[in-house]
């Protein structure tokens, strides 16, 4: 990586002999950057927009240039770049660990997750997966928001440790048409067409149809060791990916009609097992999760009594997975245990923003879910077993929010919600001190609270054990957050937090049967910290780092814990200002499991991207350039015993047309 570095210095200081003369400070805070400027607004803070230096959060933005430039293809890619997350892969899913927090068995169950603003965590598991599963092509999303820390003042459930807001491009984005090609390592294509247009009578339309798949690598299975089963010998286990989208949008006079529609299928050559006598084997072609997800969403953005900013929404979302899992028994003879969740809901909200109030900014706001349906049934194929469990619910709350600009530069945030479910009534406040003491430095204060209920899921799996519901969880935190442009390139941001977790939800396995307990109180104390510097003739560097130790009372660090994380960004102009060049370098410390350690992981990636003509792009991208083995942890508790392998160096080369 160090030689990488100085022959990006010695491109550089060519091109810079080539150019000549130095931009101007217009040019330069004209060029995109890596992050965005204080001055740049965001709406998932406060669901109204606001600068980003006056929203009450360490909130991280990342564009679609940034994601283009550095070649990331998932959502999980994109959110594991931004300092306190990162991500784990079991051969299945992508699951995304927050702040320290990556508890074996949550399934992406503590970060609320959003599309222009629907909420797409599903009624069944409370999950939205971040990879190639998530509903949503990459080539799509203009920005990504994220926002640290608790957000069930604002948004409720799930919005525990934070709020991801994934916003779609438009037709300012994309005017025309676009296709795209893509093929790389591990028999990987991908094909993509979308439309997007603006009409003089001012409607707007986007459509977009993308299929992605993945032959994967030629290996029997992730796992250190197998037992051998008659289906399996020289038959080695498939590793594909499929993955389809289809999304949507159209609009006009604040009216906006949002659909999308995702289908997975995926094959699993991971061998599972609680012990060498009873495992679960993959027969080639047999193991096969299946996922399809849609939603239809409808938002309308109005004026009443020319006071009050008005919002409506109303969403229907559907969901269905199908698994089938063969698994032996003294290796001889073959069983098949298949699992089937369905999940139907509607969700709608309506909030007012009002600002007639000298140095007032308030928001009200109700919000309400009905799930028509949640089902559930694991089984093994042939056999009588346990029936399936339904279930019907709804929920509701209501919400308010106060930004008071008391004095020049002082701003006192102060909010809650209620939300009434049927685990029980949660009441959370927000509180935010702000001070700008001057246009280049930001302080914030910041203290909150969220809730997360335990899901349908978690309570089917003790009601089929005999066991009682595990309680809500409840977070509580504080934290300092601090941001100074030194020059208009040179920009840092810090912030120091302190959470106090109770009643946390993890697996557990009582009389060889799986039930989901409260864990005993959980403390994490952290430190997150970016550098950004922009140089002159387009070259831009950013430098991340987060520490962070996440224990319970006798000081036992949580299982899949990093401490230590490090992030480095670097884009220039590959000789000419059409090509660039960018390389990302990233570490994460060691990590208990439940049977060992997770090595530490240094990797890195790297992007060519340039024009061959105003309406052609080409990019070539490797991912884990130096071909590391690492390895991961599983996703549930009983088989942490193993770690799961990883793909080693990955190229893809992409071809976009615009007309």
């Amino acid at each position: 990586m160090k030689k990488l570095l100085s022959l990006f210095f010695i491109f550089s200081q060519a091109l810079a002999a080539d150019q000549g003369s130095e931009p101007s400070l217009e040019d330069l805070l004209d060029t995109a950057l890596i992050n965005p400027p204080s001055n740049v607004d965001v709406s998932t803070a406060s669901k109204f927009a606001q600068r980003i230096k006056n929203a009450p959060s360490a909130v991280r933005v990342l564009s679609r240039d940034d994601i283009q430039l550095l070649g990331y293809r998932t959502l999980g890619e994109i959110l594991r770049s931004m300092p306190g997350l990162f991500t784990s892969y079991d051969g299945q899913n992508t699951f995304l660990g927050a702040r320290g927090v990556a508890i074996p068995g949550d399934y992406n169950t503590r970060v609320l997750i959003l599309i222009d603003g629907i909420r797409l965590n599903n009624n069944v598991f409370d999950s939205v997966f971040a990879g190639s599963e998530f509903p949503l092509d990459v080539d799509l999303i203009d920005r990504v928001e994220y926002v640290p820390g608790p957000g069930s003042a604002i948004y409720g459930n799930n919005a525990f440790l934070g709020v991801v807001n994934v916003l779609t491009r438009g037709a300012a984005s994309l005017r025309g048409a676009e296709a795209a090609l893509e093929y790389g390592s591990f028999n990987t294509s991908k094909l993509r067409a979308s439309m997007a247009n603006r009409l003089e009578n001012g409607v707007e339309y986007l459509i977009s149809a993308s299929q992605f798949y993945r032959g994967g690598p030629a290996r029997p299975v992730y796992m250190d060791y197998s037992t051998p089963a008659p289906e399996l010998q020289g038959n080695p286990a498939i590793d594909s990916d499929l993955s389809q989208h289809l999304f949507g949008k159209l609009s006009v006079a604040g009216l906006q009609l949002t659909g999308g529609f995702s289908n997975r299928e995926r094959t699993n050559p991971v061998l599972f097992g609680t012990d060498q006598d009873s495992l679960l084997m993959i027969k080639n072609g047999k193991a096969l999760n299946k996922n399809q997800y849609s939603f239809l969403g409808i938002t309308y953005d109005f004026d009443l009594f020319n006071n009050w900013a008005m919002q409506a929404r109303l969403n229907y979302h559907q969901e269905e997975y199908k698994g089938s899992y063969p698994f032996y028994y003294d290796t001889e003879t073959m069983f098949v245990n298949k699992e089937n969740a369905i999940g139907r809901w509607w969700d709608g909200e309506l909030h007012a923003i009002y600002s007639q109030f000298s140095g007032h900014k308030i928001l009200l706001g109700a919000e309400g879910r009905l799930n028509t349906e949640q089902f559930w049934h694991s089984y093994i194929d042939g056999f009588q077993t346990f029936p399936p469990n339904k279930q019907l619910s709804s929920h509701y709350a209501i919400f308010a929010q106060d930004e008071f600009n008391f004095s020049k530069g002082m701003t006192l945030i102060a909010g809650g919600r209620y939300d009434h479910t049927q685990y029980g009534n949660h009441f959370n406040p927000r509180l935010g001190l702000i001070w700008n003491p001057q246009d280049q430095t930001n302080f914030k204060l910041l203290y909150g609270s969220a809730f997360r209920n335990p899901n349908f899921f978690e309570q089917t799996q003790n009601a089929v054990s005999q066991f009682k519901n595990a309680s809500a969880e409840k977070i509580t935190t504080l934290e300092l957050v601090a941001e100074h442009y030194f020059t208009p390139r040179t920009k840092i941001n810090s912030s120091v937090y302190h959470y106090e977790m109770d009643d946390l939800i993890g697996q557990a396995y009582i009389d060889n049967r799986l039930v989901y307990l409260n864990l005993e109180k959980v403390v994490s104390t952290g430190f997150e910290t970016e550098l950004e510097q922009r140089f002159d003739y387009d070259i831009q560097a950013k430098l991340a780092y987060s520490l962070q130790k996440t224990s319970t009372l006798n000081d036992l660090e949580l299982f899949n814990s990093p401490r230590h994380m490090f992030n480095f960004k670097f884009v220039m102009p590959f000789f000419d200002p059409k090509w660039r060049i960018a390389s990302e370098l990233r570490y994460i410390s060691s990590r208990e499991i439940m049977f060992g350690m997770l090595e530490p992981q240094w990797l890195a990636d790297m992007k060519l991207t340039g024009e061959l003509n105003k309406n052609c792009s080409l990019s070539l991208s490797v991912h884990n350039l130096g071909d590391v083995q690492y390895r991961d942890a599983s996703r549930s508790l009983n088989f942490d015993t193993f770690s799961v392998k990883q793909d080693g160096r990955d190229i893809r080369l992409n071809v976009n047309f615009r007309y």
